[in-house]
């Protein structure tokens, strides 16, 4: 027992002052891990809601482009046409989704979303907005004039956004 006396150990304050700074030390690590881990999941859901719009977008005006024609139920809210196989399709955002109504059946196109809206452009240049569509639309044939719709769809996650994405279409196959 004897050999114990000359062997120099740590002492239970040396101990405690380690674990001490090991803890402070473990703690700002997990914080950095966090922040890093919250910026992380952020970027993804921004990438997530942008490209969601934009495909989205693009569907909308692809079909939209070969409308055969525009129903005068039409406003800024909500786009109504009749598609290139001659069935009724409405385009409308109810309860943060985008959705998509043919036959009676609405598909979601898009969820998050915040407001959709459409202005129309006449052959005549007229812009047809929200300050005078209760105008045109008194006019029974409003729609036949039409040949450029402007699409905005506006979306917004929890911590992100608001994003906007906006499109021209230039309506092709209307009379």
């Amino acid at each position: 027992m004897g050999h114990f006396k000359n062997e120099r150990g740590f002492t239970l304050v040396e101990l405690m002052l380690s674990t001490l700074l090991l803890s402070i030390l473990s703690l700002a690590l997990w914080d950095i891990f966090s922040q890093c881990s919250m910026f992380w999941k952020r970027a993804g859901d921004k990438v997530d809601l942008y490209d969601g719009l934009r495909i989205s977008l693009g569907r909308m005006c692809r079909e939209i482009r070969y409308a055969g024609s525009i129903s005068t139920s039409s406003d800024v809210g909500s786009f109504t046409f009749v598609n290139a196989d001659g069935n009724t399709v409405r385009y409308y955002c109810n309860l943060n989704e985008l959705l998509r109504r043919e036959k009676g059946v609405s598909s979601p196109v898009a969820s998050d979303i915040v407001s959709v809206s459409f202005v129309y452009t006449t052959k005549a240049g007229l812009v047809i907005d929200q300050s005078n569509i209760a105008g045109q639309k008194l006019l029974p044939n409003w729609t036949d004039s039409v040949e450029l719709l402007t699409i905005s769809l506006a979306a917004k996650k929890e911590d992100v956004g608001p994003f906007v994405l906006t499109q021209k279409v230039r309506l092709r196959a209307l009379p």
